[in-house]
């Protein structure tokens, strides 16, 4: 048998799979990195949609705007 040949083959192998290793890697830090953009959005959202509903609800409280309409 090849020792060398068997040598070179293994080698390759195990650089396939530390590539392959690599490739898994980066997509997870990927995926994280989404999940993480996609949480501060969702909470983004939601504090501004709680603090748009706090002020419409302190405008209808306080009666409403000032502004008189013009009637034609």
């Amino acid at each position: 048998m090849n020792w060398r040949l068997f040598g070179w083959l293994a080698a390759l192998a195990g650089g396939a799979i530390v590539a392959i290793w690599l490739v898994f890697a980066v997509l997870g830090a990927i995926a994280g990195f989404i999940g993480w953009v996609l949480k501060a959005a969702f909470f983004v959202a939601i504090v501004g949609g709680l603090v748009f509903l706090g002020f419409k609800a302190k405008e209808t409280l306080t009666g409403g705007k000032t502004r008189r309409q013009l009637h034609k």
